[in-house]
């Protein structure tokens, strides 16, 4: 288990677990650059941060970050908010939500510094910006609190995967941000993580990243990954970004390989789409592949 506790001074983290601190943005941004990599933003969700995502976590694997950068070829910036659940009540949403709202100003704060590199650098490949389970209430109170930037298109895509925000009145503040950034939003009904997260939420409301009947927010796109059903190690459903939670679906590896590389994002009926509900919720085809290249697993820390 990583030494590696949360502090507000650095809430950016690279995957050799260096901390920066905002002011560190310009310096460090020009560092990732030069890898020539595509760049992904990671706004984690909840556990023991930052230590689950760049050492691994005692009862899950985490390791997240070099999920990304090893599985993607890319270079990743971790954004660190205060998410550590209370002692060992791994169900315990109350304390990292109560902190949710410090983490969305530090993340304006973040996303004003890369403001100001890309103004500087107007050239330079736009990040992607992945946001992960209860990330989602981070960027949620972002949007609502005015900490998100009026500007448009900062990132090539942002994605949010299995989104741990409130399914119940998610589709204002998500079309708010729709209104700003390319949005996807991944939905898995079997994700077993999220089926546990009630603790802390309103009776009527689940997670968003379990699907929803709710309004949807008309400028997102959602995308149904429920053939994926529980799968890979412990708690690899979950973590849907990872090659080793895909079961071998080609479709939903490439998806991933566009959005996170910022490539131009394939959603085709007569290719990779089984069907489209409710307007822009986009089902994947089932095509088992494990073979591919693209679904190689790589081999992460400790492995």
């Amino acid at each position: 288990m990583s030494k590696l506790h949360f502090n507000a001074e650095t809430p950016l983290y690279t995957s050799d677990g260096k901390a920066w601190r905002i002011e560190q943005a310009e310096l460090l941004m020009q560092s990732l650059e030069a890898s020539g990599k595509p760049l992904i933003l990671f706004v984690h969700g909840r556990g023991k941060e930052p230590g689950k995502s760049l050492k691994g976590g005692t009862f899950t694997k985490g390791l997240a970050v070099h999920k990304l950068e090893l599985g993607y070829d890319a270079r990743v910036l971790m954004f660190n908010w205060d998410a550590a659940f209370e002692g060992f009540n791994f169900f315990d949403r109350t304390l990292p939500l109560s902190h949710t709202q410090a983490g969305a100003k530090a993340l304006g704060q973040v996303l004003e510094a890369l403001i100001k590199h890309s103004a500087a650098h107007p050239k330079a490949r736009k990040m992607a910006l992945l946001v992960h389970s209860m990330g989602a209430v981070v960027v949620e109170k972002a949007v609502e609190q005015g900490f998100w930037p009026g500007v448009k298109n900062l990132f090539s895509s942002v994605l949010l995967t299995q989104a741990d925000a409130d399914d119940v009145g998610h589709s204002a503040w998500l079309n708010r941000l729709a209104q700003r950034e390319m949005v996807f939003v991944t939905l898995n009904a079997d994700d077993h993580v999220l089926r546990r997260a009630t603790d802390a939420r309103p009776p009527e409301c689940h997670a968003l990243g379990l699907g929803t009947t709710e309004p949807l927010a008309p400028l997102a796109t959602y995308i149904d990954l429920g053939r994926m059903g529980a799968m890979g190690q412990k708690d690899e459903d979950h973590e849907v970004f990872g090659k080793g939670a895909m079961n071998g679906q080609l479709h939903v590896c490439h998806f991933f390989e566009q959005v996170l590389k910022g490539q131009p994002v394939l959603l085709d009926p007569a290719s990779n789409l089984e069907g489209i509900e409710r307007e822009v919720i986009y089902r994947l085809k089932s095509r088992h592949e494990p073979s591919n290249p693209c679904l190689r697993v790589p081999k992460l820390p400790g492995d």
